[in-house]
């Protein structure tokens, strides 16, 4: 292992032994029941994926889960983050705690979003079936590459535009971004300094808040991670954009590209990165591979950007 392959391992899991510097606070987003879910009676499921990783399913109460930094390395800066899953579930570790407490780790508030997820089964046989079920269209449809000597011959994925248009995902990630900004002061957070990212499904919702949002719910920095939508357009008030992918996504790099043309060309501060050696869904893992230093990339443009500047 190269020494700057060993050097962001050691911070990873260093990140990862301490856990949490502080103890991390769960909040609801919404005053009663989230507008649109006043009538749902099934439960939230939380459950391991074959990889031994928790999944969190039937989201229909959205919360906010906050990892504040030690007082001594605090950036005033805060990043919401919204784990991927198609919409039927969340990627709670990979895609969520294991970012939140890298940012938690490097002075940021790390603030892991959990947004309503479509129902997936009233039980946690049903909800085995049904995402079972799921996984075999997707890759009845994707025409999965098989092995390393095909993979750049790949077909591209036929996929269907997304419409950029508010969604109830988008909705919480907005009342998220309202939450935090409310409770700025008490959390010691820079109320013009508070970003979403996200991760495939998440990517979209962080997509949503970018380009839909009022003056309380505009974010100050946005990194869709394998999650760009079509045609987005560009937003006007310039906020600083993170574009990452794998280099052979099946979900159509392309469209991030385009978006990161569009960025640039209306002189919006951007980054674009396509890094071979990863896949669709991997998020931030302990596993020594080169795709997890797209979180370095992230840092440093966070700091390019002013988004991280210590506090006076």
């Amino acid at each position: 292992m190269n020494m700057k392959k060993f050097s962001f391992m050691a911070a990873l899991t260093l990140a990862f032994m301490t856990n949490a510097i502080q103890a991390q606070q769960v909040y609801k987003i919404y005053e009663g029941a989230a507008p649109g879910s006043e009538n749902v009676d099934y439960p939230e499921i939380t459950m391991n994926n074959p990889a031994g990783h928790p999944m969190v399913y039937n989201v229909s109460e959205p919360t906010i889960t906050v990892y504040r930094p030690d007082a001594a390395i605090d950036t005033g800066a805060a990043m919401i983050i919204a784990p991927g899953g198609g919409n039927r579930y969340l990627t709670w570790e990979e895609e969520g705690i294991n970012v939140a407490q890298w940012l938690q780790h490097h002075g940021i508030t790390g603030i892991i979003l959990k947004y309503r997820t479509t129902f997936m089964g009233k039980d946690r046989d049903e909800v085995t079936k049904n995402v079972m079920e799921f996984w075999q269209s997707l890759m009845n449809r994707s025409n999965a590459v098989e092995s390393e000597a095909t993979r750049t011959a790949a077909p591209v994925v036929n996929t269907t535009p997304v419409q950029l248009q508010p969604t109830i995902q988008g909705d919480d990630g907005r009342q998220a971004m309202k939450y935090v900004r409310r409770h700025a002061k008490e959390w010691g957070i820079d109320p013009q300094r508070i970003g979403i990212m996200g991760f495939s499904a998440g990517g979209v919702v962080t997509m949503n808040v970018l380009m839909i949002h009022d003056e309380e719910s505009k974010p100050n920095f946005a990194a869709p991670i394998y999650g760009v939508v079509s045609n987005p357009g560009v937003p006007t008030d310039k906020v600083p954009v993170f574009l990452c992918s794998p280099t052979f996504d099946l979900t159509v790099p392309e469209y991030a590209e385009q978006f990161f043309n569009d960025l640039k060309n209306a002189q919006v501060p951007a980054e674009l990165h396509y890094i071979y050696e990863g896949t669709h869904g991997d998020g931030l893992q302990y596993n020594g591979k080169e795709w997890n230093e797209w979180m370095d990339m992230l840092y440093r443009f966070m700091k390019a950007t002013k988004f991280l500047e210590n506090k006076k």
